[in-house]
């Protein structure tokens, strides 16, 4: 048992090791080399080694929401190096006069945060969409959020969040258990359901995907943000919401561009465009371009998720993240071409288009259920691995409902939830 205990520790500290040289890598080659340096191409091989080495230790961990988010980050960086370091290179110069103003050690750090935090907050490189601070702040005139406010407000959320989750897995766990001792599920998802299995299993899809896996990822964003914040890494300024507000989705494009975390957007764009653009010449602002790019953009993220699919112990082969996320583009396009057939049909010709007008409530609420449909039939192919294996329920390293009883660990979560959301003021 010791030996196993060891080599764990010894596992965690060679991805946090990986890790640290995975972020200066990249960010040393930006403050000192030229754009068009030699070691800049020869750093993503490096980078890729390193990518490729932490997944493999990242996988013997065994099953882990933890681990999954540490192979996200390597291979964002390395997908956010080809972005900053080759296809749009930057150098020290095009940092802002600011960047290190308080030594060449903060000058680094910023120039770290653009690979690991590649949302680019409060750079020149900002991505599109990007929440702003919650209105929690606003309303108290705060425009900057003061330290101590921000780190308690995020602390007692995280917490909250932490034992939703546990709630959550308890019953994910269960009802996988009881599926597995029955064995009542196919190897395979089927598609022959009845109405009621079908709302069943599209319901069963939206809170994984739209409740789970949201306060999941949101939740080790905040715990990054309290031990940066906490340690005076970074300041509350550059950690604001990781993602948009729910009630304001309204087309499945309005999911993915405005709700759902950018994380990948600024890297996997970067790619796709180098693709679309340099390597097969589509001219720019075409609709061609265009879709090839969301396609591209897609295929890159399905790509991404089967290898967090494969740290989560689910084989490739039986992975089905490739093709929802390829599906994506599909409805996309699909959304669009109906769209654009409704302008084509009912906007009147002398009608001014104002591009802040919101849409009429019946329109949203269309909208909506078009995304959720959408979202809630084609994660089958995501989601349906998982439900197969018991140990991918388990979110949390520790679970209270195994000492208080998930009954009342669930009364504490809907109280907590609402005393939260009323002191807080959280935006849903």
């Amino acid at each position: 048992m010791n030996r196993r205990s060891t080599s764990t520790s010894a596992n965690v500290l060679e991805i946090l090791l990986l890790y640290a040289a995975h972020g200066l890598v990249p960010a040393t080659l930006l403050l000192t080399t030229p754009r068009r340096a030699l070691l800049r191409y020869l750093s993503i091989p490096c980078l890729l080694y390193i990518a490729h080495r932490s997944i493999r230790v990242a996988s013997a961990l065994g099953p882990g929401f933890i681990w999954c988010e540490f192979a996200r980050l390597f291979v964002t960086v390395v997908l956010q190096a080809l972005n900053l370091l080759l296809i749009n290179p930057k150098d020290g110069t095009d940092l802002p006069l600011d960047a290190g103003k308080n030594g060449s050690v903060a000058r680094l750090y910023y120039a770290t945060r653009l690979f690991t935090q590649p949302r680019g907050i409060n750079t020149p490189w900002q991505v599109k969409n990007a929440p702003s601070q919650p209105a929690y702040y606003q309303r108290r005139n705060l425009h900057h959020p003061p330290r101590g406010r921000f780190l308690i407000r995020q602390i007692v959320i995280a917490i909250w969040q932490y034992l939703a989750l546990d709630v959550f897995c308890t019953l994910a766990l269960r009802q996988a258990l009881e599926h597995k001792k029955h064995e009542s599920l196919p190897a395979q998802p089927s598609w022959d359901l009845s109405v009621e299995q079908w709302i069943e299993r599209i319901v069963s899809n939206l809170v994984a995907g739209f409740v789970v896996s949201r306060i999941l990822i949101d939740f080790h964003h905040r715990a990054f943000s309290v031990l940066v914040v906490g340690f005076g890494l970074d300041s509350p300024s550059n950690c604001p919401p990781l993602f948009g507000r729910a009630a304001d989705v309204d087309s499945l494009r309005g999911f993915w561009a405005n709700f759902w975390h950018q994380l990948l957007r600024q890297p996997l764009t970067s790619v796709s465009t180098f693709i679309t653009r340099d390597l097969l010449g589509l001219p720019p602002r075409s609709l061609l371009e265009r879709y090839m790019n969301v396609f591209i953009v897609f295929l890159l993220s399905g790509g991404l998720h089967v290898i967090l699919d494969i740290v989560q112990g689910i084989p490739a082969q039986e992975s089905g993240a490739l093709l929802f996320f390829a599906m994506a583009s599909l409805g996309l396009m699909i959304e669009d071409g109906i769209e654009a057939l409704w302008r084509s049909i009912w906007k009147r010709k002398d009608e001014k288009k104002t591009d802040n007008q919101v849409p009429p409530l019946w329109q949203r609420a269309l909208g909506l259920f078009w995304a959720m449909a959408w979202l809630g039939v084609t994660s089958t192919w995501y989601f349906y691995p998982q439900m197969l294996r018991p140990q991918n329920q388990v979110l949390v390293p520790f679970s209270l409902a195994s000492q208080i009883g998930l009954s009342t660990l669930a009364g504490v979560v809907l109280v907590g939830g609402v005393v939260v959301a009323l002191v807080f003021e959280v935006e849903v």
